[in-house]
């Protein structure tokens, strides 16, 4: 090679790294800028009822009186408690955190936006100092419950992450989170501080079959490779594990094992979004204006 080709070889390099390290420097805002301009109604913060109407429904939960279908929609419009959750907090007399909960959904909250990965980025939740702060505890959270946020984002797509609650007692999931990782155990607290997240229940599996999904998956879905087209050609039929993985593909395939399809178009990839629209599963709570 002449020293001529070497030194043009070398400069294109150069030039290459350097492309490459302003893009990466670039990324950030431009996928924040894109992301939220797509988004922004997903934070705008809950309008609260009038007192007086929400007395009425108030009264109702502190007189145990049965509540109806109306009632649960304005509680959950004003707390982000499904109706899993409100009947967990009444049967436990602790009715009265229904009301903190309200407190702070309708709040003002900020959020900033850090890097998750080369490309990713997630928003968190901050203080008017601009504090990572975190979401109160969830109210009623079981084993092979589904966690999922829209919170986590790439050049604009929110394609977000997925979780199945494998032991809530211990705060433990089982996720598959990134290239170069993985399937593995994960914890709740992971979670708490994203302003966009649902806690998700089958609707028609009785606990010892979401148990049984949840250990399922602690048992044979750890140590899978990574992968965003593991399910590109099909999500594959569940008599054979599959070969690699991604976060809402690893929750599908836990959940398909049992017979029940949570992926909402039936198509042959599935995303958390698809998932949190699932006809199979209802709202245990959010935080944000996830759907």
């Amino acid at each position: 090679m002449s020293i001529v080709s070497y030194r043009k070889k070398k400069n294109g390099f150069v030039r290459f790294l350097a492309i490459l390290l302003v893009a990466v420097i670039l990324f950030k805002p431009a996928d924040y800028i894109v992301s939220e301009i797509a988004d922004l109604k997903a934070y705008k913060d809950a309008t609260q009822v009038s007192d007086e109407v929400w007395r009425l429904v108030h009264n109702k939960i502190e007189g145990r009186t049965p509540l109806n279908d109306e009632d649960y929609e304005m509680i959950f419009s004003q707390t982000g408690l499904g109706r899993p959750a409100v009947d967990r907090l009444i049967w436990d007399c602790n009715e009265d955190l229904i009301e903190d909960y309200r407190d702070y959904y309708t709040k003002d909250k900020d959020f900033d936006c850090e890097r998750a990965g080369i490309f990713a980025h997630h928003e968190v939740i901050t203080d008017s100092d601009g504090n990572t702060i975190s979401n109160p505890p969830f109210a009623d959270i079981e084993d092979g419950d589904i966690i999922l946020t829209l919170s986590i984002h790439s050049l604009g797509w929110r394609h977000g992450h997925a979780a199945i609650v494998t032991d809530a007692g211990k705060s433990q999931t089982v996720q598959a989170v990134m290239m170069g990782e993985k399937s593995g155990f994960g914890s709740l607290s992971e979670w708490n501080s994203f302003p966009l997240v649902a806690v998700l229940r089958a609707k028609n599996a009785d606990s010892e079959t979401r148990s049984a999904i949840a250990d399922y998956a602690a048992e044979n879905l750890i140590g899978i490779e990574y992968s965003l087209f593991s399910d590109i050609f099909g999500k594959g039929d569940g008599d054979e594990l599959p070969d690699s993985t991604h976060c809402s593909h690893l929750v599908w395939y836990a959940y398909n094992k049992f017979g029940i399809d949570i992926d909402s178009n039936g198509g042959n990839t599935v995303t958390p979004y698809e998932i949190l629209h699932s006809e199979e599963l209802e709202i245990v709570q959010i935080y944000g204006n996830i759907i």
